[in-house]
C-alpha cells in the first residue's frame, strides 16, 4: 500500500496532506537459515546403500529424482507420468505457479527411472506415490509425504548430515549449487 500511496504522491497524482507513513517503518524479520545441502552432503546420499525396493530406498530415490529434476517439489514428482517424458526429458506443469517446465533426464535421473517405467502405460505414475489432484487421493500423498520426510530423518542421519531435512532442502540444494558452479 505504502508503495502505491508514494508512487501517486510521485507522480503528482496526490498532494498528502500529512503523510500516513512518514513515522511508520517496517519492523525487520529475521532472515530464515536457507535450506541447503553442499554438494559433499548430496554425494554422501547417492553412495548410501539400501535394500531395492524398501521405503527407504524409494525416498533416497525420490531426493535425487528431484534433485535432478532442478529441485523439483515432491507433490510434482508425485503427479509425474510416463507421457510426461519425451525426447530425453520431463515436461510438467509445477503445481504452486502452473508454470510448464522442462528438465534434461541426467544420467542419474535416467538410472533411477530405468526401475520405476518397466512394464508402464503412458498413463502411468512414474513414482508409487502418484497423486492425481483428487481429494480421495490428495489423503494418500499427504500420508506418503509423511512417511517420505520421516525416511529423510534416517538417510541424514545414515549420510551424517545434521540438519533437519526435509524434501525441500532438495529444492534449496540445487539451487545454491547451481549458484556456486
Amino acid at each position: 500500500i505504502r508503495a502505491i500511496y508514494n508512487s501517486a504522491i510521485k507522480e503528482d497524482i496526490y498532494v498528502p496532506v500529512k503523510n500516513p507513513f512518514s513515522l511508520y517503518r517496517i519492523p525487520s524479520t529475521k532472515r530464515n537459515k536457507k535450506k541447503a545441502l553442499t554438494k559433499e552432503k548430496i554425494m554422501a546420499i547417492r553412495n548410501l546403500k539400501y535394500e531395492t525396493n524398501s521405503s527407504i530406498w524409494h525416498t533416497k530415490n525420490y531426493l535425487l529424482s528431484m534433485f535432478n529434476c532442478r529441485g523439483m517439489n515432491l507433490i510434482d514428482l508425485a503427479k509425474l507420468q510416463v507421457k510426461n517424458i519425451t525426447e530425453n526429458r520431463i515436461h510438467y506443469g509445477r503445481s504452486k505457479t502452473g508454470d510448464s517446465l522442462s528438465v534434461r533426464i541426467t544420467e542419474e535421473l535416467a538410472e533411477i527411472l530405468d526401475y520405476y517405467l518397466k512394464n508402464k502405460g503412458q498413463n502411468d505414475f512414474i513414482f508409487p506415490i502418484g497423486y492425481d489432484g483428487s481429494p480421495e487421493s490428495f489423503t494418500k500423498y499427504r500420508s506418503d509425504r509423511r512417511l517420505v520426510n520421516k525416511l529423510l530423518k534416517k538417510i541424514a542421519d545414515d549420510a551424517g548430515i545434521e540438519e533437519r531435512m526435509t524434501s525441500y532442502y532438495m529444492r534449496h540444494s540445487w539451487a545454491t549449487i547451481a549458484k556456486h558452479l
